[in-house]
């Protein structure tokens, strides 16, 4: 009687590379959604520091008057035309010669143009007007500017309207970065 042996057999060399092929592009697939992921969690945390320092900006400047309690506008206009001089003359938009620094800044019109920058060293600052340590990649700026009532799009001449837009933009330099990035821009209106 003939003896039939049954053959063991095992992967072909093409069924073996083909398999390897199938899981490689799984682990390369399931790599790459890890790396978009991690990007996406960087722009996320990077977005949300951003609005916190735009709001730190904001609550900053919470409850301050438009223009110097001491010389202000109608201060400074009341005491031109008693000294003789035009009434309509603007007095400094911006801090005033006694003001030093952000913990001497008493209205809006101070923060005008103010950069608090990280990779200079003096910011971000907090609410309470300190410098944040270990956020030196960012920069906080301040416009202040007046508008027009009717479209708050519209630039006025300083002192021309009861209407103040404040803008802040945050600013990130990342590190080997040659020019920050905006990120975002947080505005409001100071009637």
């Amino acid at each position: 009687m003939p003896v039939h042996r049954r053959g063991h057999r095992g992967f072909t060399l093409i069924e073996t590379a083909l398999a390897i092929v199938v899981i490689g592009v799984g682990v390369l697939a399931m790599l790459a959604a890890q790396v978009a992921f991690h990007a996406q969690n960087r722009w996320s945390t990077h977005a949300s520091r951003a609005m916190w320092l735009a709001n730190e900006i904001r609550e900053t400047m919470v409850g301050l008057p438009r223009h110097d309690p001491v010389t202000g506008h109608d201060a400074a206009a009341a005491a031109g035309s008693a000294a003789g001089q035009d009434p309509d003359s603007e007095p400094d938009w911006g801090p005033e010669g006694n003001e030093f620094s952000v913990g001497d800044w008493d209205d809006l019109d101070d923060f005008d143009g103010a950069e608090f920058s990280g990779p200079i060293g003096d910011g971000p600052i907090d609410a309470s007007r300190r410098v944040i340590p270990g956020l030196e990649e960012w920069i906080q700026r301040v416009e202040v500017r007046n508008v027009d009532p009717f479209d708050i799009n519209t630039e006025k001449p300083r002192y021309s309207t009861d209407l103040i837009r404040v803008d802040v933009v945050i600013l990130h330099v990342p590190p080997g970065a040659s020019a920050p990035e905006e990120l975002t821009r947080l505005s409001w209106l100071a009637p």
